[in-house]
């Protein structure tokens, strides 16, 4: 698997909102939580994890993707996209894409959640 670090740009993640409007992790969390806090690094916990109950095992990380229109063709697979929203972000850090992924899906070390664009 290529690594690669981190370019100074934004990327843009699809999140869970709960009815307090937190931001969640889709999956996986961090240190116990789903709850991505704004303003701050968050690492990853980099670790192999599997897509499904069954799926291809992969090295964990954020998932991130190059633009909002590839976050909104993403969403389109979702059948449930009720409390969807999509982040603006940076990251830093290494920088591989998910392999497996048939979407151009990257998974970034550290998280900075900026924004909610919607």
């Amino acid at each position: 698997m290529e690594r690669k670090f981190a370019l100074e740009r934004y990327w843009y993640k699809i999140v869970d909102t709960d009815s307090l409007d937190r931001i969640k992790t889709l999956f996986h969390g961090v240190s116990g939580s789903r709850i991505i806090p704004q303003g701050q690094w968050i690492r990853a916990e980099v670790k192999t994890v599997h897509d499904g109950s069954s799926g291809t095992p992969y090295q964990s990380g954020w998932h991130v993707m190059k633009s909002v229109d590839e976050c909104v063709a993403y969403l389109k697979k979702f059948k449930n996209v009720e409390n969807k929203a999509i982040i603006k972000c940076k990251i830093r850090g290494n920088l591989w894409p998910k392999e497996h992924s048939p979407s151009d899906v990257w998974l970034a070390e550290w998280l900075w959640f900026e924004e909610i664009i919607g």
